[in-house]
C-alpha cells in the first residue's frame, strides 16, 4: 500500500497542473509525509495534528488505492480539504456506482466524501483549500 500512496500522492502525474495550490496548501498547513504505526499507514501533514485522511479504494480490489483526501476541522462548522489526489480519471468511489469522463468521477469521490461528512456533528461546508471554495452539505 505505501508504493501505491506515494505514487498516487506524491509522484501523481497531473501534480504540476496544481503546482501553486499545492505550494500555498502546504505553506499555510504543513508538509504531507506517510506515517506508519501497528502495521497501517496513513497521511498526515508534519507539524498540524488537526489533519485526517480517507482512503478511496476500488470496489472490486479493496487493495487497490484509488484516492486520497487529507482534511481538517479547523471549525466546528467546516471540514477543509487540504490535498485530494485521484489516480486516474476513470476512478470511481466504492459507494457509488460507475460513470464516465473525469468530471462526474471527481463529483462522485466528493459526493462520498460529503456523505461522510454529513455524518459528523456541526459540520456544515466542505471547504477545498486549493480553490477557497465551500459548498454546503446540509
Amino acid at each position: 500500500m505505501r508504493g501505491q500512496l506515494e505514487s498516487l500522492f506524491f509522484f501523481n502525474p497531473r501534480q504540476s497542473h496544481w503546482a501553486k495550490q499545492i505550494n500555498q496548501v502546504v505553506e499555510a498547513y504543513g508538509t504531507p509525509e506517510i506515517q506508519e504505526a501497528n502495521g497501517k499507514i496513513t497521511l498526515a501533514l508534519r507539524g498540524n495534528a488537526y489533519t485526517q485522511t480517507v482512503f478511496g479504494v476500488n470496489s472490486q480490489h479493496p487493495e487497490v488505492l484509488e484516492a486520497v483526501i487529507i482534511y481538517g476541522r479547523l471549525l466546528y462548522s467546516e471540514i477543509l480539504v487540504l490535498h485530494l489526489a485521484m489516480a486516474r480519471f476513470q476512478m470511481t468511489s466504492g459507494s457509488v456506482p460507475p460513470q464516465s469522463g473525469s468530471q462526474a468521477n471527481f463529483l462522485s469521490l466528493i459526493s462520498s466524501f460529503t456523505k461522510l461528512a454529513k455524518t459528523i456533528a456541526g459540520v456544515e461546508h466542505l471547504r477545498f483549500a486549493y480553490w477557497n471554495l465551500a459548498i454546503p452539505i446540509v
